[in-house]
């Protein structure tokens, strides 16, 4: 009975630190010889602006990736934002390839993509940092090989 009532209370207070902390990273990828992947962020509902935003790499063709990602506010804010950054697996880590940065005024969402052409035999991932007003979180692709 007392070890029910201890896991009681750590399930509580696990929750309450979810509830305050309220921002959680998922990765959701594929086996990196796939041609797509796609991370994913999500936020706990308590009152503030940021929803949701992914990041995704695809591999459209030969020496080509499009490389992009959404952000999606609560409400429409006066202003939401993606910041993209496209990165190149070089021995063993990742190094910065580009970056963009897109940005709405009062709107409710934003989706930037861009398709590029990159030297093969690296791979590569996008990492996306997801703005809505003063709310803030990213996300990230796993490894993608062209």
């Amino acid at each position: 009975m007392k070890r029910k009532k201890l896991l009681s209370k750590a399930a509580a207070m696990m929750t309450a630190v979810l509830l305050v902390f309220g921002v959680s990273g998922q990765m959701v990828s594929a086996a990196e010889e796939s041609a797509e992947q796609i991370g994913y962020i999500m936020v706990q509902p308590r009152g503030v602006y940021l929803q949701s935003g992914y990041s995704k790499i695809t591999k459209p063709g030969d020496g080509k990736i499009t490389a992009g990602g959404s952000t999606t506010a609560q409400k429409v804010v006066s202003e939401v934002s993606i910041d993209v950054f496209v990165e190149r697996k070089v021995n063993g880590s990742w190094k910065h390839y580009t970056s963009w940065t897109s940005t709405k005024n009062n709107a409710i969402a934003i989706t930037s993509y861009k398709t590029l052409t990159v030297p093969k035999g690296y791979y590569y991932r996008v990492r996306s940092v997801h703005y809505a007003n003063s709310d803030v979180s990213s996300s990230a692709t796993g490894g993608l090989y062209i």
